[in-house]
């Protein structure tokens, strides 16, 4: 920039004039100075503020994090609350006073807590906070939140503790069986080697793998796939173990068979028989003499008969049994038999002379005008045997009575009766119904006949 002299002040008054010009050279004088400030600013290699360096700071934290000297921004005071105390800022840190009573503060015991609020609006924010004890947390709070979620982070020592402790699962996470073995699973040795190690199990009754059909509680110990023993509990109280290793050829697993552990009681501890509960199947049942109401147990000889029964019950090897059931009020004897691999043979009825002694009697149901002679007309079945007796006056070739159909044969039976009134027989036929008839006729003097003698025995099978 160059600057012109102006004109100088030409009037009559000298003196004036004189005082004006020397102003105006003043006034040069003063710009010239001004000039060579500025120019020398302009030209300086340091200036005080470029314009980018105004962009950098315009662009930079204009929000305060912590204190202008550092520390923490937010102050709780004793007996305040860190939730109120932050609800209304966005990111920021705070200290919170230990032993203060500061309401909502996780430090453990008596330490202070420092944290810092990482995203933050109005009554929203999440965050992180350590005590002077070294314990870490976060917490969390939303709009619907009447406090600060607080969660303590877990430490090394801990992760430490965790990973020395028992890694591989014995339990369900409910502290119940590890493993269900379901009446239809394949074999239990199947299961068990596709778990190594260390197992908890249950077993239900109907598994065919069981020493008995009582559902069993175990625990399995297997070193590698193939050799390991499984040793459990029955609702009977019984012990069993059982060892799995390879076979003769090397080349499959297969059991050792079921060893029970426990001495079985027979009877309890006072020499008394041994109760059941309600809902036993008598059939899977060890060794021992047992009583029970009929009605309460299953596979019974009788079906709902709430009479007392004694059960006495010997097993052998692969599942053989004998049992004998005595129902108490009448001596009836029943006995049965589990034969090998848990095939039940049926049961037995024991009959005694006391049975075929105290036959009773019972009147044959007369019909189509059919009547009784010199004896009344009775039947009783014996074992496998029918017997009647008896005088009946009746029409031939018409049902004349009748008895209950229990065992008698398919096809029905034929006997001969002898007559009354003259010397011959006539037929009667028993059909499968329990219908009696009279049919045909072989008589001295047919028009003698009276009646007609039921004095028989007849075979029923």
């Amino acid at each position: 920039m160059v600057l012109k002299t102006p004109r100088s002040f030409e009037i009559s008054d000298k003196a004036h004039a004189d005082l004006f010009n020397k102003m105006i050279q003043i006034l040069i004088e003063n710009d010239t100075e001004l000039l060579a400030q500025i120019h020398h600013h302009a030209e300086d290699t340091n200036p005080h503020v470029s314009d980018s360096e105004k962009k950098k700071w315009n662009e930079s934290q204009l929000y305060k994090l912590t204190n202008d000297n550092g520390s923490h921004l937010i102050n709780i005071p004793a007996g305040g609350s860190i939730y109120e105390g932050i609800k209304e800022l966005g990111a920021c840190s705070f200290y919170a006073p230990g032993g203060s009573g500061v309401v909502d503060s996780p430090a453990v015991g008596n330490a202070a807590l420092r944290g810092f609020q990482l995203v933050g609006q109005n009554n929203i924010g999440v965050g992180i906070a350590i005590d002077t004890l070294g314990n870490a947390f976060y917490f969390s709070y939303y709009v619907k939140d009447i406090g600060i979620n607080w969660v303590q982070m877990t430490t090394q020592n801990e992760k430490n503790k965790w990973d020395a402790g028992q890694l591989s699962k014995i339990t369900a996470d409910d502290g119940k069986a590890f493993e269900r073995i379901n009446a239809d699973d394949p074999s239990i040795l199947d299961k068990l080697i596709k778990l190594p190690g260390v197992h908890s199990w249950y077993i239900h009754e109907a598994h065919p793998d069981l020493p008995t059909r009582s559902s069993m509680r175990a625990l399995s110990v297997f070193s590698e796939n193939i050799y390991g023993w499984v040793i459990g509990a029955n609702n009977t109280g019984d012990v069993y173990i059982n060892r799995s290793t390879t076979d003769v050829t090397g080349t499959q697993q297969e059991w050792s068979g079921w060893k029970r552990l426990n001495d079985h009681n027979l009877l309890n501890s006072k020499g008394l028989r041994l109760s059941m509960p309600i809902g036993t199947d008598i059939l899977t049942l060890p060794s021992g003499f047992y009583f029970a109401v009929g009605s309460n147990v299953l596979n019974m000889p009788v079906d709902n008969d709430s009479s007392w029964f004694n059960i006495d019950i010997l097993e052998t090897v692969n599942g053989r049994k004998s049992i004998h059931i005595i129902r108490s009020y009448d001596n009836t004897h029943w006995f049965g038999t589990v034969h090998t691999d848990g095939v039940f043979k049926g049961w037995k009825k024991i009959v005694t002379d006391a049975d075929f002694e105290s036959v009773k009697w019972l009147d044959v149901t007369l019909a189509n005008g059919s009547s009784i002679g010199d004896r009344p007309v009775q039947y009783v079945k014996w074992g496998n045997l029918l017997l009647l007796r008896g005088h009946l006056i009746a029409n031939r070739e018409v049902i004349c009575g009748s008895i209950p159909n229990t065992g008698l044969p398919d096809k029905g039976i034929v006997v001969s009766v002898p007559v009354s009134g003259t010397t011959g027989h006539s037929k009667l036929y028993i059909y499968k119904t329990g219908e009696l008839k009279l049919t045909g006729l072989h008589a001295v003097n047919n028009s003698g006949v009276t009646g007609y003698y039921l004095d028989t025995v007849v075979p029923l099978n």
